[in-house]
């Protein structure tokens, strides 16, 4: 463990203790009702072994320049009585196997399911009930800054790695592919080369991310440097879903393009802070047309979460499964309404 990283997680243990301290003020013993810093310590570690116990290290065969050569990489397993592991899609590149470490010490072959490039994801089969232990889904979008979140991967190597971190902020995008859908998390927990595809788990031990990249250029800088990225299972859900019954993804589409509003745009239509994308074209006959959703009209939060730039109206539409509906919030004539659409299926790579 590096020196910065020991001294992080002794910065997060003096805060948690003082703020432990500060919520006595003023209580009494009778009601207070808080855990004391070693009680939490203890959870966590509970929390620690729960996660690890459904996290996998992955040692990916793929072939190289006509050579086989060995990828290592993290994953998770979300349904163990089917066999299903997730993880990302670039530690399977170039390979459609992979060695499948249990953190009993068991291992077992996986076969590559189906991998979509642009949202970073991919699904490998494994034998039914080999896995001992599962994962669950969580609510990524209940999520805030500062919230507490626990990363289990393989950095550098070193399986079953545990790290204690926060949410630093929410709908980043990095550009890593081409036609990317994006809308990371990004975090502060430790991870590096090798933990790629492992979980970001909220505090109940349910899975709110998929460890992605790190650094802050896209994932370019080889080593950890303090920020992670991890795609929010609101994004992920559905697309793990589909991968792991039909090996492909279906997008969601609404016909329209969109961009984001700067300061003086979200002050000029009223809105007291900034947010917000404009509708900059709407496409005739397509679902957003049909419900009534015009140039000019403002989407200001898809079910119930805010927006901000036009790739995150791009990732969450994308997201819905075709078919299915979905809410917005929209601003038309300086006027607040709520619409909800029927999402069609992406044609075209365009919104």
């Amino acid at each position: 463990m590096r020196k910065h990283h020991k001294e992080s997680l002794l910065l997060l243990a003096l805060v948690l203790g003082l703020g432990l301290a500060f919520g006595r003020l003023g209580h009494s013993e009778a009601d207070y009702n808080s855990p004391s810093l070693s009680e939490f310590s203890e959870q966590c570690a509970d929390l620690a072994k729960k996660v690890a116990d459904g996290t996998v290290f992955l040692s990916v065969v793929r072939n190289q320049h006509g050579e086989i050569g060995r990828g290592l990489g993290t994953g998770f397993v979300i349904d163990a009585v089917k066999g299903v592991v997730v993880t990302n899609a670039h530690v399977m590149e170039g390979g459609q196997t992979a060695m499948v470490h249990f953190s009993d010490g068991r291992e077992v072959k996986g076969t590559l399911m189906g991998v979509d490039k642009q949202t970073d994801l991919a699904v490998l089969d494994i034998p039914p009930g080999a896995a001992h232990h599962q994962l669950a889904w969580g609510d990524s979008d209940a999520l805030r800054p500062g919230n507490l979140v626990m990363a289990v991967g393989s950095p550098l190597g070193l399986e079953g790695t545990t790290s204690l971190g926060v949410v630093s902020a929410l709908g980043r995008q990095l550009k890593m592919v081409e036609d990317s859908y994006e809308d990371f998390l990004q975090f502060d927990a430790f991870i590096d080369r090798g933990s790629s595809g492992g979980p970001l788990v909220n505090m109940e031990g349910e899975v709110i991310g998929i460890n992605t990249a790190i650094g802050g250029d896209g994932g370019g800088d080889p080593m950890w440097r303090g920020i992670g990225y991890a795609i929010p299972t609101a994004i992920a859900k559905r697309y793990v879903e589909d991968l792991a019954t039909t090996g492909t993804v279906r997008r969601g589409w609404i016909g329209i393009s969109v961009l984001g509003l700067n300061p003086q745009g979200a002050k000029l239509r009223g809105l007291d802070h900034t947010y917000g994308v404009e509708i900059t074209a709407v496409l005739p006959a397509g679902p957003a047309a049909k419900a009534g959703l015009s140039k000019g009209d403002v989407i200001l939060a898809i079910d119930g979460r805010e927006v901000r730039t036009a790739n995150q109206v791009k990732a969450r539409v994308a997201a819905v499964a075709p078919g299915d509906s979905v809410k917005m919030k929209i601003l038309s004539n300086r006027a607040m309404r709520t619409i909800r659409l029927t999402v069609g299926e992406r044609p075209t790579r365009d919104n």
